[in-house]
């Protein structure tokens, strides 16, 4: 799972440097099946990303072993995402973090299936591979 995990991360973070070119904090998840449990993205990462959106977060980047392009960031009522690759019907869309907290609650389903994710989504990226 772990390299394709990473296949999926280089993709898109070529699509946002060379498409979307949008600040913003993104949590990417991948499934191999057309629905994903709401679980996978992780209270933590929620709380961050909420943070982003309708506060301000500050991370310190580690010191491990390699050169950092900087030292920490910050970032104050900016957009935020999860980013949900389907693999199996070949897209990935972004859910605004309101949006998928909203559903995970509003669900009567413990996931997200990959129609109701296109339906909630920002913005839905068909891809080739």
């Amino acid at each position: 799972m772990q390299k394709r995990e990473a296949a999926f991360n280089t993709t898109f973070n070529h699509w946002l440097k060379q498409v979307y070119k949008k600040t913003g904090a993104y949590e990417l998840k991948q499934t191999q099946t057309d629905s994903i449990p709401f679980s996978d993205v992780k209270p933590h990462q929620v709380e961050a990303l909420l943070a982003v959106r309708h506060g301000t977060f500050v991370f310190k980047i580690p010191d491990a072993g390699y050169q950092n392009p900087y030292d920490c960031y910050c970032m104050h009522e900016e957009p935020a995402y999860v980013v949900i690759y389907y693999a199996k019907e070949k897209f990935f869309c972004l859910i605004s973090i309101d949006n998928f907290v909203a559903e995970s609650k509003a669900s009567k389903r413990r996931s997200l299936t990959s129609a109701r994710a296109q339906e909630i989504a920002v913005k839905v990226i068909h891809t080739r591979s």
